[in-house]
Order: structure tokens, then C-alpha cells, then sequence
């Protein structure tokens, strides 16, 4: 028996974590706190050496390197491919269980063509509540700022959206919304996300996004607090575990505009980091327009 075979389990747990053997997923591998402290107490004791470690993670990367070269290239491939059958496998590797996907809806041209102009993903969420969540996944802190019962909750139904997977910036980072990589405000004449209110957003912008994607005008709108915080924490496992390259939604000091309602006249808003970022439940007047608070585009085709 080798040296690195004493870790209990070490080696095939790495080895699921596959996807972090790249330049992109060190970060996941290095919060893989139960590992590397293993690691550096086995390092410490002497019994492992620093070349036998060397040997293992070579061995590994060499094992792993058809995958990781590809990176998020061939996740994408397959997700473009075969839509439903790689969210089947995605929900139940994360859930622990099976998860009937319903077939794909059929998309004109124009949406399609829309999707990657725009920085979308066709995506499925299924209909699971916040006690199905792995222990991964950070929960809404619905209580912390918030009257429980003054909220408007939206279960998630399961059904098939399209959102946009742009980056969201700081409220005050100049470059904006994906580093100033932003089609879709430029194609809708705006100068910015932020200072802009969930009135204007419903009046004016989003029928105006539907017309660029394709679909009629009630199939565009804000995500759901509950749907923007499943999104958010999929993003970050998709990131970890396929090897992509999504935002951190609640890595930022600034929210985004949901549906929800709170009360008669205040709609709710989520994601600054310094209220708990992915866990970041407030709300604002519907007709206010803050320079803190964005937006991002979810459709239901």
C-alpha cells in the first residue's frame, strides 16, 4: 500500500472533483478545506513526501487532462447538444436523486440566435424547495431584514427559462455589467443597468427584450427571488464541479431587481455581498431607481 493510499478517502474524492485540475478551478480545490488540511498534517507528520504528493497530483492531471483541456468548451458542447439529458444529469448529481426533465421547448431561430448574441442560457430549474438544497447552497436570509409575512413568496414550479449569465459588476465599477461587455443594454439604448426602476424595467424594457429574443411580451421578465438564488448557487456549482466560468451573483456590492413583491408598493431585491450575497434578501420602492440596484433578463420560452 502506498503512502498517499493512508488518506482515507482522499483520493477519490479529489478524483470526483475532477473539474478543478485546471487554471480555472484551482480556487474550489483550494476551499476544499477538509482535504488540504488532511494534506498538510500527513506533510507535516512525514508520511507523505513532498515528491510522492508531486507524483499523485501529475498522475491525476494526466488522467484528467482530455476533459480539463477542453474546459468549459465541452461542457457547453454537450449542453448544446443534448439540453435535457445534461440538466438530468446535473440535477441529480447535485440533488442525489432523479430528476424528470421535460422535453425541450422548441425555439424559433431568432431566439437561438438571440440567446448567444445576448449572453443567455436555456436552462432547467426543477420544483424543489430550500430543504432539497444540498448543504453547498446558500439559503435566502428571508428573516434577516425582512417581515416574513409581508413577502410575496414564488415557488419554483419547474419549468425550462432562459437567463442571462452576464456578470454583475459593483454599483460603482464603471465598466458596468460584464465588464463592459453588455449587448443587450446597448441594443436596448440604455447607458447602464443600475438607476433604473422595476416600473421603467416592466413598462418599457422588457417588451422591448422580447421583441430582440423572439417571444412575446409576457415571457420576459425579472427572476423570482426564489429562482435568482437557485440560479445564483447553480452558477458557483457548475463553476466547481464543470468546469465553467458563470458570475458569482453575490460576489458584489450591488442588487438586482426580482418580482416579488413585499407589501403593496415595494418589490424585493437581492445579492450584495455586504448583506450576505448569495443569502442577501431586501427591498426597495418599484419606482425607485437607485445606482445600486440592476437588473437581469429571465424569460420562459
Amino acid at each position: 500500500m502506498g503512502a498517499l493510499e493512508r488518506l482515507p478517502g482522499w483520493a477519490r474524492r479529489l478524483d470526483e472533483m475532477s473539474g478543478h485540475f485546471s487554471e480555472a478551478g484551482l480556487g474550489g480545490l483550494l476551499d476544499y478545506h477538509e482535504a488540504t488540511n488532511t494534506l498538510g498534517e500527513l506533510l507535516a507528520q512525514g508520511i507523505v513526501t513532498r515528491e510522492e504528493l508531486r507524483a499523485w497530483f501529475t498522475e491525476q492531471v494526466g488522467k484528467h487532462e482530455p476533459e480539463s483541456s477542453a474546459g468549459a468548451g465541452s461542457v457547453a458542447a454537450a449542453l448544446l447538444a443534448d439540453p435535457r439529458a445534461f440538466w438530468e444529469q446535473v440535477w441529480e448529481a447535485i440533488l442525489g436523486k432523479q430528476v424528470n426533465v421535460p422535453p425541450v421547448p422548441r425555439l424559433k431561430a431568432k431566439t437561438k440566435k438571440a440567446t448567444e448574441e445576448y449572453l443567455l442560457m436555456l436552462l432547467f430549474l426543477p420544483a424543489i424547495t430550500e430543504a432539497d438544497y444540498p448543504a453547498e447552497f446558500v439559503k435566502p436570509a428571508w428573516s434577516k431584514h425582512l417581515t416574513v409575512s409581508s413577502i410575496q413568496r414564488r415557488p419554483l414550479p419547474g419549468r425550462w427559462v432562459i437567463v442571462e449569465t452576464i456578470r454583475k459588476p459593483n454599483w460603482n465599477d464603471p465598466q458596468g455589467y460584464g465588464d463592459g461587455n453588455d449587448p443587450l443594454t446597448k441594443a436596448l439604448g440604455l447607458a447602464k443597468r443600475f438607476a433604473i426602476s422595476w416600473n421603467t424595467l416592466h413598462e418599457t424594457h422588457f417588451p422591448a427584450t422580447a421583441k430582440l429574443l423572439g417571444l412575446s411580451k409576457k415571457a420576459v421578465r425579472l427572476t423570482t427571488t426564489e429562482e435568482w438564488n437557485l440560479i445564483g448557487n447553480l452558477f458557483l456549482w457548475l463553476n466547481r464541479h464543470r468546469n465553467m466560468t458563470l458570475p458569482d451573483l453575490g460576489s458584489t456590492n450591488s442588487w438586482e431587481w426580482c418580482e416579488n413583491a413585499y407589501d403593496d408598493d415595494a418589490r424585493l431585491v437581492v445579492g450584495s455581498r455586504e448583506g450576505g450575497g448569495l443569502a442577501d434578501v431586501l427591498y426597495d420602492w418599484h419606482g425607485s431607481a437607485r445606482c445600486g440596484i440592476g437588473f437581469r433578463v429571465l424569460a420562459v420560452p
